[in-house]
């Protein structure tokens, strides 16, 4: 008999070896608790069960219900978090990453007993859950009951496939949720579905802004099914997500609020009031963003926004409100598409003869696809296809490898991640309307040579370099000639913002690199350079200049030799940074009596009043609007927020 059972019992062992390789027992779920942040997704485990909330059946049904079960790893026990306005939370489950459905107390019963489900997003107090502290985990209050009843598993049962109900919370165990991270569902390379909710992918969203061309103030939410006004003040409430839903069409959702621009009641027709209501497929919820006007570069600058249910049909200003009204063409129908974040010129500014420019837009328009490999980040790098391409892994090569980029392109590393090593970008033809953010760039330090630079950029107008991490070396030589950047020849209109520049021998290298480019090169690049941070770069932080105009202010540079090298024919306007030698020499100023310099309000290491470089009349206020804070508030906002980030990104203007 005894034999018997062991024969027995190695079958079972055998089967379940060969069900776990095939993937049919699932990824068993093990992952320490944490403190739950917006726009990250979390397995939620209860204390009492040890078993996570999960979505019966996988489902992204209306009315799919909601239990607990043993944890597998599904899609039905992930749920993405999304915060709202007033601080509660909806929880959308990863059966649909669109985040078009969230978990819901059934028919919004306040009574106690009611059945918890997942249903279509519709902006309602049902699907607003508060996240307080409860004992070591935390309660999953319902808003309906104005907090006093949160998600509780059904008799305190400890069994695979109990129900998770709504009542009053007493702070029992089976009433208290662990959250424990989770991977994303999109791994690997390809194109994958975006979610409505903010941040909610695991990587950085580009938010957009539409300014009227009639009043020049933001297209402005305000509360659910709300009209949306007009508004002079940036704030999150005039910050959009765009959500491409079909070839050419999107949905446009608030950052403030999460909810969908769409005319009232989901009607389109002419005279509708335009307001944000939940999120819903509806074909009147989707907009179409067509160009109508491009700037002296040939960039799109204008744009009307029209209604995909109506396509005759466009937002439309009056009176302080937005509606919709068949296009004639008029101001109140054209907007300016900028990029949040975007200071300076590689946002919307005026060139020196005072004709606008359109602010970088990236790949915002295209589609969003997630690479992991060398191949894949150059193939949808090349060409001039929109994409959003989204680093979803740790790239390295062990030569040194240079992508070529094309033009309208978002590079974006994932939170955590998107580290790229001996991976050299080259925008160098046919390139432009770039944006890098949120990426790591590492590199052996025998890649020391004087080309070894992993940002190229020489060609195209409009790029935008933000919240990046350029590693440097761990040691520096003698013979280090490679640079973290360089920009020039007939690269324009270019910002580098909140990057994080460490441990090299040289810094940045902008414009034409030599003597002999006056009447080719002159006015190449115009540039911003904004609160970065310049850690042990010995010289040329913020850069070795020539030919170009360069706008930099409330950076922070410590420990430098050198600081600007003003060359032939620049104009360097620096405002409000601070300085901090270290342990080095730290001459802020490399006299060579060429170019143009002047300074303002910074915190210097040595004297500029006695330069032989002469002083700069060019002020960028002529061509772009910008705030500044204090060169001390500038360090401090460099130290906790420049670089590629593991979370939200900061930007210094928010």
């Amino acid at each position: 008999m005894a034999s018997k059972c062991k024969r027995l019992m190695a079958v079972l062992m055998s089967l379940i070896f060969v069900l776990s390789t095939m993937g049919i027992l699932g990824e068993q779920v093990h992952a320490a608790a944490v403190a739950p942040e917006s726009g990250k997704i979390y397995y939620i485990k209860n204390k009492n069960s040890g078993m996570y909330l999960t979505v019966e059946g996988d489902s992204s049904a209306n009315g799919a219900n909601v239990c607990q079960k043993t944890g597998t790893g599904s899609l039905g026990q992930r749920w993405v978090l999304e915060k709202n306005a007033n601080g509660t939370f909806r929880l959308h489950p990863a059966t649909d990453m669109t985040g078009g459905v969230s978990l819901d107390v059934t028919y919004g019963n306040v009574e106690g007993g009611t059945n918890i489900q997942i249903w279509e997003n519709n902006g309602l107090s049902p699907q607003n859950f508060g996240i307080t502290p409860s004992g070591d985990g935390y309660a999953i209050t319902t808003e309906i009951t104005e907090h006093k009843s949160c998600l509780d598993v059904t008799n305190a049962s400890k069994v695979s496939g109990a129900n998770v109900i709504q009542w009053t919370n007493k702070g029992a165990a089976n009433q208290i949720w662990y959250f424990e991270e989770a991977q994303w569902p999109s791994g690997g390379s390809g194109s994958g579905n975006v979610s409505s909710a903010i941040d909610a992918d695991g990587y950085p969203d580009q938010l957009m802004e539409f300014v009227s061309t009639s009043d020049g103030a933001f297209v402005t939410a305000s509360s659910l099914n709300a009209t949306v006004k007009s508004n002079a003040t940036g704030s999150a409430s005039n910050r959009w997500k765009l959500v491409k839903k079909g070839e050419d069409y999107y949905q446009i959702i608030n950052a403030a609020n999460g909810y969908a621009l769409a005319p009232t009641g989901n009607n389109a027709s002419a005279g509708a009031s335009v307001v944000v209501t939940g999120v819903a497929n509806n074909n009147a919820q989707y907009w179409k963003i067509v160009a109508v006007k491009n700037d002296s570069n040939g960039d799109s600058l204008n744009y009307k926004v029209v209604n995909y249910a109506n396509t005759n049909l466009a937002l439309t200003l009056s009176n302080g409100s937005y509606q919709l009204s068949s296009y004639s063409g008029g101001a109140a129908q054209n907007f300016r598409f900028n990029a949040h974040g975007a200071e300076g010129f590689a946002g919307y500014c005026k060139n020196m003869s005072n004709q606008e420019k359109a602010s970088v837009t990236g790949g915002v328009l295209g589609t969003v696809v997630y690479v992991s490999n060398i191949s894949d980040l150059q193939k949808y790098a090349s060409g001039s296809t929109p994409y959003t391409i989204v680093i979803n892994a740790n790239i390295s090569a062990t030569d040194l490898t240079k992508v070529t980029v094309g033009k309208n392109k978002t590079f974006i590393g994932k939170f955590g991640s998107g580290t790229l090593n001996n991976i050299h970008f080259r925008c160098i033809s046919s390139s432009g309307n770039v944006i890098f953010k949120n990426i790591t760039f590492k590199h052996d330090a025998s890649k020391n040579a004087n080309d070894d630079i992993q940002m190229y950029i020489s060609n195209g107008n409009n790029f935008w370099v933000d919240h990046c991490t350029f590693t440097g070396h761990t040691s520096m030589t003698s013979t280090d000639v490679d640079k973290h950047m360089y920009v020039g020849l007939k690269a324009d209109y270019v910002s580098v913002t909140g990057c994080y520049f460490g441990g090299h021998k040289y810094g940045l290298i902008l414009g034409y690199p030599e003597e002999d480019g006056v009447g080719t090169y002159d006015g190449y690049p115009r540039m911003t350079i904004a609160n970065n941070y310049f850690y042990n770069n010995y010289t040329r932080a913020p850069g070795l200049m020539r030919y170009g105009y360069f706008h930099c202010y409330n950076n922070y540079i410590y420990g430098f030799n050198l600081g600007y090298t003003p060359y032939t024919g620049c104009n360097i306007y620096s405002e409000k940074n601070y300085f901090d030698k270290g342990s080095y020499a730290g001459c802020v100023v490399d006299d060579h009596g060429v170019g143009s310099f002047t300074d303002t309000d910074s915190v210097l290491t040595s004297s500029v009043t006695d330069l032989k470089t002469g002083p700069t009349s060019w002020r960028p206020i002529s061509n772009y609007g910008y705030d500044t804070r204090s060169a001390v508030d500038a360090r401090t906002w460099a130290q906790q927020c420049a670089g590629a980030q593991a979370s939200r990104i900061v930007y210094a203007i928010d």
